[in-house]
């Protein structure tokens, strides 16, 4: 199934023209006021919950039972919840059901509030942010941002060294000449572990992808493997690289990092093993094109086939492998 990049959520906010009685999938976020981490603390990618917390959640799994709507995930945050909701299809007026909804949940949130911590003021910022899903690819996207929260604020907040972009980044794989930024695992780019190269054909089916990803599995563990992770079966491979608890991987992104770049939920468990790494070079934007990619393949082939600056060569098994429908070619 097609991917939807994290940072591609936030761009489905409410439609104005969308006709929510045909039903509909939300992503909604409610913050405290101001930003207060009162629902508690992120230990090990996971929340530690206060009283406050635990009383949160269970407002939440209450509200999922009011009529017409149907709780697909949640997350509770140090300072804010998330919510995937689905509004049942034929309602009338759903947006003011959901607005009760969220509205019954936010006021018997703040009564724990006040009777817990016995504090007065508001809890909740004013109102909640919804965005509407209009793919299986969107509810996907959400439903890994929402698993993954906890590890990204931990990496953020509790870990910024992991998310922190380097730059200018130097390494023996890199060519001294160019400017380079990176996040991860840049250590891979010095190690002495051979590279492969990777690039597949958009030509491959879903069979020959298939076996691909399951020929390349048994080499996890003896490569580092690089590439732009493109096409279709490029990200089968990264899918499968970055769950394979060995698998090493570098992404080169096709056009400059902006210092503002966020890493993709799935990479998160790898950047925290220090086992993947997502370089850029130049500070200029590049459009997306065929040239572009074509770059970002033959940046990856001489990382995995060149002669390290100190003299020594790199492994005989470091090379660039073309995966083409009749199967592998090693280039030259």
């Amino acid at each position: 199934m097609k991917q939807v990049a994290e940072e591609e959520i936030h761009r489905y906010r409410r439609f104005r023209g969308y006709d929510y009685s045909r039903g509909a999938s939300l992503f909604i976020t409610i913050v405290t006021n101001p930003r207060r981490r009162l629902f508690g603390e992120i230990v090990e990618a996971k929340l530690r919950k206060t009283q406050l917390g635990l009383a949160v959640e269970r407002r939440i799994v209450e509200m999922a039972q009011m009529p017409g709507i149907k709780l697909f995930n949640y997350v509770v945050m140090p300072d804010h919840v998330h919510l995937q909701v689905h509004l049942r299809a034929g309602l009338a007026a759903p947006l003011v059901v959901l607005g009760r909804a969220i509205g019954a949940f936010k006021s018997l949130c703040a009564k724990d509030f006040h009777e817990l911590l016995g504090e007065s003021g508001s809890l909740w910022q004013q109102g909640y942010h919804d965005w509407i899903c209009q793919s299986a690819e969107m509810i996907d996207a959400v439903n890994r941002y929402i698993d993954y929260n906890p590890l990204k604020f931990e990496l953020r907040h509790n870990k910024p060294e992991f998310l922190s972009i380097r730059e200018p980044l130097v390494a023996r794989r890199l060519s001294p000449d160019e400017f380079w930024r990176g996040i991860g695992a840049v250590e891979l780019l010095d190690g002495d572990s051979p590279f492969i190269a990777l690039r597949m054909s958009r030509k491959l089916d879903s069979l020959q992808i298939d076996e691909a990803v399951g020929r390349i599995r048994r080499q996890v563990g003896n490569y580092v493997f690089v590439g732009g992770w493109i096409s279709p079966g490029e990200k089968a491979v990264r899918d499968m690289l970055l769950a394979e608890s060995a698998g090493r991987i570098v992404q080169i992104l096709p056009s400059a990092m902006p210092h503002e770049y966020n890493v993709g939920s799935m990479w998160l468990d790898a950047i925290r093993d220090c086992r993947a790494a997502i370089i850029a070079r130049g500070n200029s934007e590049v459009e997306f094109s065929r040239a572009a990619c074509l770059e970002v393949n033959e940046t990856a082939k001489m990382m995995a086939t060149q002669a390290l600056p100190s003299g020594h060569s790199l492994s005989p098994c470091g090379k660039a492998v073309y995966w083409l429908p009749e199967g592998p070619k090693v280039m030259s």
